[in-house]
This record gives C-alpha cells, sequence and structure tokens, in this order.
C-alpha cells in the first residue's frame, strides 16, 4: 500500500503508516481490504505445553535458554 500523505510503500496490514503517521483507515475502506475474523484462536494453551523428561506435560516450567555467544569482554 501506498501512503497518500508521504508515498511510502509498506504492508496492508498496518492501519498507519510507519513513516509519517497517517491514518490509513479511509483508504484501506476504499480499496476494500479489511481484516478476516477468526472463527477460532489461532493459538491455545495446548500449544504451549511441553512433555517433561518423564512424559507428562508441563505449563509454566521456569527454562534456561543458552545463546551460542560468549559474553562480551569489557
Amino acid at each position: 500500500m501506498r501512503c497518500p500523505k508521504c508515498g511510502y510503500f509498506f504492508s496492508e496490514e498496518l492501519k498507519t503508516c510507519p513513516r509519517c503517521g497517517n491514518d490509513m483507515g479511509s483508504e484501506i475502506e476504499k480499496l476494500g481490504i479489511f481484516p478476516q475474523v477468526a472463527e477460532e484462536p489461532f493459538l491455545t494453551v495446548d500449544d504451549f505445553i511441553e512433555p517433561t523428561s518423564d512424559g507428562r506435560p508441563t505449563l509454566n516450567q521456569e527454562r534456561v535458554i543458552e545463546f551460542p555467544f560468549p559474553e562480551s569482554e569489557s
């Protein structure tokens, strides 16, 4: 989509221009671009349940994330 105010090109998914902040609601209506309403949620709680080592599902378990990069030397 092209902003009529500043001419910036950006995704139709945005409702305001990322460059100038122009509200694109009226332009989106003119083009007939409307977001589709979901009948069911895209993700559910079940999508975040991870099995433990004993095979039982668990939720809200604390995890340690290790980064492959060494800490920077100051």
